[in-house]
C-alpha cells in the first residue's frame, strides 16, 4: 500500500485515538489508572518482542507488577495525605530490590536485569506522572495541565514533519533517524510555541505567565518531545525493526505513538511545579 492510499487509514485511526484519549483524560484518575495499566501491558509486549530479536529477555511479569506499583504510588491522594513520603522513590527502591532478588534466585542474568530496569523507567515510571498531572493544581485545572505536554508533542511532530518536508536539508541524527532534519526540528519548536501560545491564551489559569516563560516552557517541551522520538528510533534501530508493533492501522506500534509523551509528561510535571 502506498503512502497516499494509506492516508485515509492514518487519519481515521488518529481521530479515533484522539477521541478516546480525550475521553480518558476528561474522566479523571478512575479511568486513567486502568488505561495506564493497559498501555503498560501493550508497551511491555512490544518491548519484549523487539528485545527478543537481539536475544535479550525481558522480565515482563516483574515489569507489570512493578509498573502497577509505581502507578499506585503515583496516586495524588497519597501526596495529599502524606506529602512527606517520597512515594515514587519508594516504588523504585522496591522494584530494584525485587529485581535483584529475582536474578539471585533465577540465574543472575545481568542483561535481563538491566533491560527490565530500563523498561521500568521508560514506561511506567514516566507514565506515572500522568496521574499527578491530572490533579495539578486540582481536579478541574488538572485536565488542562495534563493537556499541555500532549499539545506540545503533537504540535512538534506536525511542525517538524511539514517544515522538514518543505525545507529540510541538514540531517539531525542520520545514524538514528535519517529522515529527520535540523530545519524540521526548528520548525517543530516554532509550531509548538505557537500552539501553546494559543492554547494557554484560552486557559490563563493553567499558565498565568509572560511570553518569555512560555517560550522557555515550549522550547523545553519541544526538545523533550524530539528527544523521546529519537530515543525510540534508536531502540528500533537496535532491534532492527521499522515499527515497534501494529497497534494502530497506518501508525505502527503503541510505542511509536507515545514516544514523545514519555519524555514530555515528566518534564511538564517538573516545570509546572517549578513555575507555580
Amino acid at each position: 500500500m502506498t503512502g497516499r492510499e494509506d492516508l485515509p487509514t492514518r487519519v481515521v485511526s488518529a481521530l479515533v485515538g484522539a477521541a478516546l484519549l480525550l475521553l480518558v483524560l476528561w474522566a479523571g484518575v478512575a479511568l486513567i489508572l486502568p488505561t495506564l495499566v493497559l498501555v503498560l501491558l501493550l508497551g511491555g509486549l512490544e518491548l519484549k518482542e523487539m528485545l527478543a530479536r537481539r536475544g535479550i529477555r525481558l522480565n515482563l511479569p516483574l515489569l507489570l507488577v512493578g509498573g502497577v506499583g509505581v502507578y499506585l504510588f503515583s496516586l495524588p491522594v497519597l501526596y495529599w495525605h502524606f506529602p512527606q513520603v517520597p512515594w515514587r522513590e519508594v516504588a523504585l527502591g522496591l522494584f530494584l530490590m525485587a529485581s535483584f532478588s529475582y536474578e539471585l534466585l533465577k540465574g543472575a542474568d545481568i542483561t535481563r536485569f538491566v533491560f527490565t530496569l530500563f523498561a521500568f523507567l521508560y514506561l511506567p515510571w514516566s507514565l506515572g506522572y500522568v496521574l499527578l498531572l491530572r490533579e495539578t493544581p486540582d481536579g478541574h485545572l488538572g485536565l488542562w495541565t495534563l493537556s499541555l505536554p500532549i499539545v506540545a508533542s503533537f504540535a512538534t511532530d506536525i511542525g517538524a514533519y511539514f517544515v522538514g518536508r518543505a525545507f529540510g536539508r541538514r540531517k539531525l541524527a542520520p545514524e538514528i533517524s535519517p529522515g529527520k532534519t535540523l530545519e524540521g526540528s526548528l520548525g517543530g519548536i516554532l509550531v509548538s510555541f505557537l500552539a501553546l501560545l494559543a492554547y494557554t491564551g484560552m486557559v490563563r489559569e493553567v499558565f498565568p505567565f509572560g511570553l518569555l516563560e512560555l517560550w522557555l516552557f515550549s522550547l523545553l517541551l519541544s526538545l523533550a518531545a524530539q528527544l523521546g522520538d529519537l530515543a525510540e528510533s534508536m531502540l528500533k534501530r537496535f532491534a532492527g525493526v521499522k515499527d515497534s508493533g501494529r497497534f494502530l492501522p497506518g501508525h505502527g506500534g503503541l510505542l511509536d505513538r507515545i514516544d514523545s509523551l514519555l519524555f514530555t509528561f515528566p518534564l511538564t510535571y517538573f516545570l509546572v511545579v517549578l513555575f507555580t
